[in-house]
């Protein structure tokens, strides 16, 4: 992965993200990674990963018997406004 300072891209803007076309680029300031800019699809791509990952935790949670945030949240009012009763 080609790295890059906060300077160097701020005067070489264009080569840096023709670069970032190919390949990841870090990006350092005061010789601390700070971000790295990466390809559309590699993000796009990444984004689809993440949203599997989430939608297979939901999935696997409601399997597992979760029924959903509504019920989880009417279940614990009542607990709480029972226990505020007694």
């Amino acid at each position: 992965m080609k790295t890059v300072t906060a300077t160097e891209l701020k005067t070489k803007t264009g080569e840096t993200l023709d670069a970032a076309q190919r390949e990841p680029v870090a990006i350092e300031k005061n010789g601390r990674a700070i971000a790295v800019i990466v390809p559309q699809a590699d993000y796009d791509r990444l984004m689809r990963i993440e949203n599997d990952y989430w939608l297979a935790r939901v999935e696997a949670a409601e399997k597992s018997g979760y029924v959903g945030t509504e019920a989880t949240a009417s279940f614990f009012k009542e607990m709480l406004k029972g226990n505020a009763e007694a």
